[in-house]
């Protein structure tokens, strides 16, 4: 895939869900506080990350197929 612009990134995230939660425009504070930015800016898309994630690990699996992850195949990570 080739770079895309802030419009393309609008479009799929709006109509495909492509990223969710989505903000249409670039987010610097919050509550009057000043934070690292996230959102959708001029070909680009800044994203944030939560505390809670999932972390890949093929223990469990001797043969990894990249189109068809198996839940086992996940770590929680909080």
């Amino acid at each position: 895939m080739s770079l895309q612009s802030d419009r393309w990134i609008r479009k799929m995230a709006k109509e495909k869900k492509m990223i969710e939660p989505f903000s249409d425009g670039l987010v610097r504070e919050v509550e009057g506080k000043k934070i690292v930015s996230y959102g959708l800016s001029s070909y680009g898309y800044d994203l944030r990350v939560s505390n809670e994630f999932k972390v890949f690990t093929n223990l469990n699996n001797s043969l990894v197929d990249p189109k068809a992850f198996v839940e086992s195949a996940f770590v929680d990570v909080v």
